[in-house]
């Protein structure tokens, strides 16, 4: 009989670089796990592997990469949206490791393997410190119908660095158990370096709220609370309604 695995995806509620290692960009930021899930179907003799909806040939995937290390077959029928900073082919990823025990072959996915659901993520993002959240969190997510593209964030602070401290700012507000402060210092680096289509987007956005840009990709959330109106065009609303990690 297969085997059900699911794993969920993650916002970024803070986001800072602070530095590089060789290739590898140092981070330091707050991870929330949020309900929504990759879904995949594990059987232990090798001969299929197979994601619906994949964008990319399946061979190019980091989760055929990890694949690799140890065969199975495996058909993910369910999967986060790629391309939006939701965690999305990490998921792919993390979903195949957990079931054979490899390492996975991107970062995001060591967080999203950890039981924590919310955590400080540092460095290459293996250094992973669980935290509590002493109070319910009600986020409003949205999906813009386009993408965002990583490598070219990347390499616009690669050319230009901008140091933000977000994380910590996130922290203290955190420890003194402050819902208010704690919304009003979520923040991504990668808001320094939005092209036209985002940044116009962002600003957009900022009429209906605080909304901010979750990891490297399109999506943008914000606290309910602080929401005035949903937002128009041609979105998809997703609310994470009282989520708390407690």
């Amino acid at each position: 009989m297969p085997e059900l695995r699911k794993i969920r995806g993650k916002v970024n509620l803070t986001l800072d670089i602070i530095g590089t290692q060789g290739e590898v960009h140092l981070i330091r930021s707050l991870f929330l796990k949020i309900p929504v899930e990759t879904k995949g179907l594990f059987w232990r003799d090798p001969g299929l592997f197979r994601i619906e909806k994949l964008d990319i040939p399946y061979t190019n995937s980091k989760a055929y990469k990890t694949y690799l290390r140890k065969p199975c077959s495996a058909y993910i029928f369910q999967s986060i949206p790629t391309g939006y900073g939701l965690g999305g082919s990490a998921a792919d990823d993390a979903l195949i490791a957990s079931y054979t025990g490899v390492r996975p072959s991107s970062r995001d996915a060591y967080f999203l393997l950890d039981s924590s659901k919310l955590a400080l993520v540092e460095g290459d993002q293996t250094n992973i410190k669980p935290l509590e959240l002493p109070f319910p969190l009600e986020l409003l997510v949205v999906f813009p119908p386009f993408l965002a593209e990583t490598k070219e964030l990347y390499r616009r602070w690669d050319a230009n660095p901008v140091a933000t401290d977000y994380t910590e700012q996130a922290l203290r507000a955190l420890k003194e158990g402050d819902k208010d402060t704690f919304e009003s210092c979520f923040g991504n680096v990668f808001e320094h370096y939005l092209d036209a289509t985002l940044r116009d987007l962002r600003e957009h956005l900022m009429s209906f709220g605080p909304f901010i840009m979750t990891g490297s990709g399109s999506a943008f959330f914000a606290p309910l609370a602080k929401v005035r109106k949903y937002p128009d065009l041609p979105f998809r609303i997703f609310l994470i309604e009282r989520w708390s990690p407690k």
